[in-house]
């Protein structure tokens, strides 16, 4: 089912007869707050029957659950679940990987064997408070959004040309860069490399660079394939993404989380013209990602010459993900706790650019703050000096420094932030505003690093704000009857 059907009229054109009512918030809010309250409840049965009965089938139950929230988010709020899907991916590995660490997974790095705690049933009612918080933002904007978005690709159309020669011009680029640095050094997927291990050995700062901002694209390329014109070559750009990610190493988080922020611009267009929503698209395309990840990963640890041993080297990445939420609620899972040296000094590195940096942050906050406790001194040596660490680090460090009220607290106000930084990325996309939009795509990627490495700097830190202001600035100025920003974009469009 294409998501946006080139011959059909968007429905903002139809008379105002023909146009299918717009439903009132607060019926929408019942429709998602009824969902959220039943998940609730069940969540906290989970909870409460994994103390009374310990036992690794609840943290699958948490999986199966949030599952169905996902299911549930989509038909009641589907502009909140594209504007999230890369969130929910990320959450469901980590949900994956704690059926995996409560079943008795050996966690390598905080040699650790998982036990059935009940760990990840509270986290499940921690995450469903933040996409209840989210969704609320989200809803609350939406029928500006969907105006918008009704006419969206017929905006980018003119434009298309311009958007998919610059993402040539990158990507060229950036394949060539890779392909020398890959003759250099290897393939990960060839050579059997870790990702981790790889970028530690290249020693690039392009290549990390190209790693960690290449998410900045993938929306650009959602616009092209909602244009039924240049669909193809968005289609294709995609693809050319991907393999290049498989080819040096990337899983399938990563590829899920490029997945869905491709679908964020065509999902919008498509559900702002009132069409219906491709349940059955959306899981073929997460059953093909399995299919072709899982075995490509298998293949990078070397699967093709000892099979046993890459099915055991994958088992213990897959429980990387969810290990220090499960440290964490073992050791310091308490309801109010205040860290006030860690909290003053995660501040304070806020406005100071120079020491928005792990090696320099240290122990005192964020990514190592949790990791010390639980991982051995020589490992954490090693870590710190290669400068990497383990992933979704954000909670854990929340519940060691604040407890669980300042967690939820702290919880709510970055859902909030994060549902009002997509709000404005979809507002420049559909508006096509292009500066602004690679800009808060930028923030976009910042927040995600947030998650995954605990630094808050990486939500409110000073490069993040002036990023922002001067992406209002933009946004501002785009809306604007003689915008320079829109004529500059237009005359190049027309050069092209």
């Amino acid at each position: 089912m294409a998501l946006v059907a080139g011959g059909q009229v968007p429905s903002a054109r139809r008379p105002r007869e023909q146009r299918p009512a717009f439903v009132p918030y607060s019926s929408r809010a019942r429709a998602f707050g009824g969902m959220f309250a039943i998940h609730f409840l069940l969540a906290g049965a989970l909870a409460f029957g994994a103390v009374v009965a310990p036992s690794a089938a609840w943290a699958y139950g948490a999986l199966a659950l949030f599952a169905s929230m996902c299911f549930g988010l989509l038909r009641t709020s589907p502009a909140t679940f594209l504007l999230f899907v890369p969130l929910l991916a990320l959450r469901i590995t980590e949900f994956m990987s704690g059926g995996a660490i409560e079943s008795g997974a050996y966690m390598i790095e905080t040699m650790i064997t998982g036990t059935a705690t009940g760990a990840f049933t509270r986290l499940l009612l921690i995450y469903l408070l933040f996409f209840l918080t989210a969704t609320f933002v989200v809803e609350a904007s939406w029928p500006r959004l969907k105006g918008l978005f009704r006419e969206a690709p017929a905006r980018w159309e003119p434009q298309g040309r311009l958007i998919a020669m610059a993402l040539m011009v990158v990507m060229t680029f950036g394949s060539l860069y890779l392909i020398r640095l890959g003759i250099n050094n290897g393939f990960p997927l060839i050579s059997h490399i870790d990702r981790f291990q790889y970028l530690e050995r290249v020693d690039s700062p392009i290549y990390s660079a190209w790693m960690s901002n290449r998410l900045v694209m993938v929306p650009f390329m959602g616009v092209l394939f909602a244009v039924p014109r240049y669909r193809l070559q968005g289609g294709l750009l995609l693809v050319w993404l991907l393999a290049t990610s498989i080819l040096f190493g990337e899983k399938f988080t990563s590829l899920l989380m490029i997945l869905s922020i491709f679908s964020i611009p065509a999902g919008l267009a498509h559900i702002a013209n009132d069409r219906p929503i491709p349940t059955g698209m959306i899981g073929g395309v997460a059953l093909a990602v399995v299919v072709v990840t899982v075995p490509a990963v298998l293949i990078a640890y070397g699967a093709l010459n000892d099979f046993d041993g890459a099915a055991k080297r994958y088992g213990e990445r897959v429980a990387l993900q969810g290990q220090l939420w499960y440290v964490a609620d073992w050791k310091y899972l308490a309801a109010a706790r205040l860290d006030d040296r860690a909290i003053a000094s995660d501040m304070a590195s806020w406005v100071k650019p120079g020491e928005q940096d792990a090696t320099k942050a240290g122990t005192r906050f964020g990514l190592y703050y949790v990791m010390q406790p639980f991982t051995p001194s020589r490992t954490m040596g090693w870590t710190m000096e290669a400068g990497g660490g383990f992933v979704f680090s954000l909670y854990p460090y929340f519940l060691m420094a604040m407890g669980i009220i300042g967690l939820l607290v702290m919880s709510s106000i970055i859902a909030i932030f994060h549902a009002w930084i997509m709000r404005m990325l979809a507002q420049c996309l559909a508006q096509a505003n292009w500066i602004a939009s690679v800009l808060f795509g930028r923030v976009l990627s910042s927040i995600y690093a947030g998650y995954s490495t605990g630094y808050m700097w990486n939500f409110f830190g000073i490069k993040s704000l002036l990023t922002i202001a001067v992406a209002l600035f933009l946004t501002w100025e785009g809306q604007r009857r003689n915008s320079r920003v829109r004529q500059m974009t237009q005359a190049l469009a027309r050069r092209r």
